[in-house]
């Protein structure tokens, strides 16, 4: 009898191990990911003093919104100083026409008068040569007069810039600098993720490979297995990983395996980038 117990004891216990290993094995085998989002840093364009910073972390802004106002002053006085040049450009090439259309009428007279010979040839090409030093005047004053409204646009478009704006509806996840704070140009100030533009994605061996396709729906579990998306292949990269799996064979029969990124696209506001997920087995 006491046998027949220990008998079915050990059996028990065999089988306890046996499902333990079974599902120990699963669990090493199951395809995990890790999920990203679109993330942004949000910079100015122009240096100055940071005066107002509107927004806080893990606040949710629009796209448009304002996040933080650079110092003005400073383009203010170049946008001023631009438009004053504008003008003055624009005086002189009025200016210029004016002496241009004045010698033009001087070489016609003194054309006229040179065929009647009531003045010399040498007076007409003093004329002409005025006609031409003039002409070339008024094309340098055309010139001036562009590239000073062209610098007018590029210091209105600066004074713009002043304004920093949210460039996406997303979430402020990172504040990089404080109020007084001097932002050089390029320096970022916020950073803003768009919590509907996510991802996941898994390194699969190449050996498994053939098995997803692009545009494919699969099913994706969260670590809390509460949280299941569905996500759809996006994109399966041509080019390999570092990550390997190494051969473990001392004969050397097996050969190491490289892995592939596969990307499954989710767009689910519950995903947060680093979050891990477990790709349902087909």
């Amino acid at each position: 009898m006491k046998s027949k117990k220990g008998f079915c004891l050990l059996g028990a216990l065999l089988t306890a191990m046996l499902l333990t290993g079974c599902a120990a094995q699963q669990r090493d085998t199951a395809l995990w990911g890790q999920a990203d989002a679109t993330e942004v840093d949000v910079n100015t364009k122009v240096p100055g003093r940071l005066v107002e910073l509107y927004v806080r972390e893990g606040q949710a802004v629009h796209r448009g919104e304002r996040l933080a106002q650079i110092d003005a002053r400073e383009q203010d006085a170049l946008t001023a100083a631009a438009k004053a040049k504008l003008e003055a450009a624009k005086a002189a090439a009025v200016q210029a026409k004016a002496n241009l259309e004045q010698a033009q009428r001087d070489v016609n007279r003194y054309e006229q008068l040179f065929a009647q010979g009531a003045v010399s040839c040498e007076s007409f090409e003093n004329y002409r040569s005025r006609q031409q030093v003039l002409d070339a005047v008024y094309e340098q004053s055309l010139s001036t007069v562009q590239a000073n409204e062209e610098a007018l646009r590029q210091a209105s478009l600066n004074l713009g810039e002043t304004v920093i704006i949210a460039p996406f509806d997303g979430v402020v996840t990172t504040k990089y600098a404080d109020c007084g704070a001097m932002i050089s140009t390029g320096m970022p100030i916020v950073a803003v993720q768009d919590p509907l533009d996510n991802w996941v994605n898994f390194k699969v061996k190449e050996t498994e490979l053939g098995r997803y396709k692009l545009g494919d729906l699969v099913e994706l579990i969260g670590r809390n297995d509460g949280l299941r998306l569905q996500g759809r292949i996006v994109d399966i990269s041509q080019k390999p990983n570092f990550a390997t799996y190494r051969a473990t064979s001392e004969r050397g029969d097996d050969t190491d395996i490289i892995t592939f990124n596969v990307k499954v696209q989710v767009n689910d506001s519950r995903v947060r980038p680093g979050m891990r997920f477990r790709l349902e087995t087909r």
